[in-house]
Formats: structure tokens, C-alpha cells, sequence
């Protein structure tokens, strides 16, 4: 394929340039997914954690308000467990509607049941004592308890499930931080691989031709008028053509030169050598008419013809 220099030092940098842009674009990507995460974590199994720290703390506070109750019988401890007993339905009404696993949900579920025999049995006794009716306070009080004891321990299953989940999507962060910088290093890796390929391999398609066109062009007598092929590069293909015409033109010149002296020599030395001939018979006849006496100027202009 027959690229110009300028396209194929723009396609060597368009490649690294696209390859780039890969492994910025994986990179945001991958940064994208892990804020997600964090954010996931920050914003719903720590504000969880936060809930169910409350939700343990109404709880407990509903079974003290109650026992006080049913101790003092004081409208006062009455009117405060009620407002515990709102406050834990609105946290749980809260985590429910946050909590997106099974497993929370089921816990939450069996919180909510438990908490509601609670107060079925601290409503019984209520009635029993606003009625003035004996009954077995002790057993209401044993089951009230185990029902209290049966909730905490859910309650903090549920808190270890939430802090099992946050250390999961921890650990998930980890993996695809873990997973972009190896990424991002072998991208930065490949560029720098590829970009002294490319330079190279640039460079050798530029200057191998012109390291032909040296050779051939000193080689005169292999190619003795024509360009030399020079490969596909029009720019170096262009010079080796502008060469060979100039040398061509060179070498007319040359020969139009020779053929100028060579005439120029034959119409000089046609008459200086018809001059030497006459010489030569005008000094024979001198001598012969003057007994042999010979003449120096005629001897120096004979001499200085003949070189």
C-alpha cells in the first residue's frame, strides 16, 4: 500500500492515540464502578449498621419502659414504651424498605415478628392489671424475656450479615482496584512496546528507501537512465524520479559539451596543422634556394606548431 510519510506517521499515532484512549476508558470505567461501590457501602449497609444499632437500642428500651410499667404502674413509663414501640416500627420500616438481600429481609421479617409477641404479651398483662385480674406474672415475664433475648440475638446476626456484606463489597473494590491498576500498567506497558515498534518500524520504511536510493543512485552504470524503485513511499519515489532526470539532463549537457570541444578541437587543429605543412615545404624550398642555410624564426614557429 502506498502511504505518503505524513499518513503513516499519523496512523502510527492514531493506533497508540486509539490504544490509549482504551485504557483511560477502561480506567474510568473501572474508577466509575468502584465510587458505585463505595457509595453503595457508605449509603446503605453503614446508614443499616446505623439503623440496626438504633432499632437494638428501642428495643431494649421498650422492654425497660415496660417492666417499669408493670412495676409502678405509671402512665408516664406506659406513654414512653409507646413511643419506643413507634420509634422501632419506623426504623424497621425503614431498613425494610432499604434492605435489597434475602437474608436481611428474612431477619428483619423474624425481628418484626418476634417484636409484635412482645407486645402481645405486655398488652395481655395490661389488660389483666387494668381489669384488676390476677395472673402468672412471673411466666408473662420469663416469656417476655426470652422473646427480648430471641430478638437480640437476631439482631445481631442481622448486624453481622451487614457487616459481612460490607466486607464483601470491600473486598470487591479491592479486586477491581486491584484489577484496573494491573490493567492500567500493561496498557502503559503495551503503549510504550507499541510506540517504539511503531517509531521504528516508521523510521525503517522511511529510511531503508533512502538508503536504496543512495546505493542505487552511486550504482550509475545499473541503472543508467531510469529511476530507481524506491518502494512505496511517493514522496522518496518522487526524489529518486526528480534524480534520474537530472542526471539524465547532467549527462546530455556533458555529451553536448564533449561534442562542442571535440569539433572545436578538429576546426582548430585542421588549419594549424595545413600551416605546419606549408612550413615544413617553405623551409625545404628555403633550403634548397639558399644552400642549405637554415632560417631560426622559421625553425621556432615549425617547433612550436608541432606541440
Amino acid at each position: 500500500m502506498s502511504l505518503p510519510i505524513f499518513w503513516r506517521i499519523i496512523l502510527g499515532y492514531s493506533v497508540i492515540l486509539l490504544l490509549g484512549s482504551g485504557v483511560a476508558a477502561y480506567s474510568i470505567v473501572q474508577l466509575g464502578g468502584l465510587s458505585g461501590t463505595a457509595r453503595s457501602a457508605l449509603d446503605s449497609e453503614n446508614r443499616m449498621m446505623a439503623y440496626q444499632e438504633t432499632l437494638t437500642e428501642a428495643f431494649l428500651s421498650e422492654a425497660r419502659y415496660a417492666g417499669r410499667f408493670l412495676l409502678t404502674r405509671a402512665d408516664a413509663h406506659h406513654k414512653e414504651f409507646r413511643q419506643f414501640k413507634e420509634d422501632f416500627k419506623r426504623y424497621m420500616d425503614e431498613m425494610t424498605s432499604r434492605a435489597t438481600a434475602v437474608e436481611i429481609k428474612a431477619r428483619l421479617l423474624r425481628t418484626d415478628e418476634l417484636h409484635l409477641r412482645y407486645h402481645e404479651l405486655f398488652d395481655q398483662e395490661v389488660r389483666y392489671i387494668k381489669a384488676g385480674q390476677p395472673y402468672a406474672q412471673s411466666r408473662y415475664q420469663q416469656e417476655r424475656e426470652k422473646i427480648l433475648d430471641s430478638a437480640l440475638r437476631e439482631l445481631e446476626r442481622l448486624r453481622a450479615q451487614l457487616q459481612a456484606n460490607l466486607n464483601n463489597k470491600l473486598e470487591t473494590m479491592e479486586r477491581a482496584a486491584r484489577a484496573a491498576r494491573n490493567i492500567a500498567i500493561a496498557g502503559t506497558l503495551l503503549l510504550i512496546g507499541l510506540g517504539v515498534a511503531l517509531s521504528l518500524l516508521i523510521s525503517r520504511s522511511i529510511t531503508k528507501p533512502i538508503l536504496e536510493l543512495t546505493r542505487r543512485t552511486a550504482e550509475e552504470a545499473q541503472v543508467p537512465d531510469g529511476a530507481v524503485r524506491t518502494g512505496a513511499i511517493p514522496e522518496i519515489q518522487e526524489l529518486s524520479e526528480t534524480l534520474a532526470h537530472e542526471r539524465h539532463r547532467i549527462r546530455e549537457a556533458a555529451r553536448s559539451q564533449a561534442q562542442f570541444f571535440d569539433d572545436l578541437f578538429e576546426q582548430v587543429t585542421a588549419p594549424l596543422t595545413s600551416i605546419q605543412q606549408r612550413l615544413t615545404y617553405l623551409k625545404r624550398d628555403l633550403s634548397q634556394a639558399d644552400g642549405h642555410e637554415e632560417n631560426p624564426s622559421l625553425e621556432v614557429i615549425i617547433k612550436e606548431l608541432s606541440e
